[in-house]
């Protein structure tokens, strides 16, 4: 990843309607997504690391014993803002 694709989804995440960004520390965001049903509230966090070309994602939800696969969608939903 390079920094214009960095910005490019920084920018997609903030357009998100369920997402609440709660840090932007330039190369690092975390963000509160709340899912569309029940409304649960889950942990986005992203760091930029420029000179490895690397966006490392973790997504995790704070209740329940299993996600239905919502964080690994999520993840594929923002490989797929950073384009072929």
């Amino acid at each position: 990843a390079n920094t214009d694709q960095w910005q490019k989804l920084k920018t997609w995440i903030a357009l998100q309607e369920d997402w609440e960004i709660t840090v932007d520390d330039g190369n690092f965001i975390q963000a509160i997504v709340k899912t569309p049903m029940m409304r649960f509230r889950d942990d986005v966090q992203l760091l930029f690391v420029p000179d490895d070309r690397l966006i490392q994602v973790r997504s995790s939800s704070r209740l329940g014993l299993s996600d239905l696969g919502t964080n690994a969608r999520r993840v594929d939903t923002l490989r797929e803002q950073l384009g072929p």
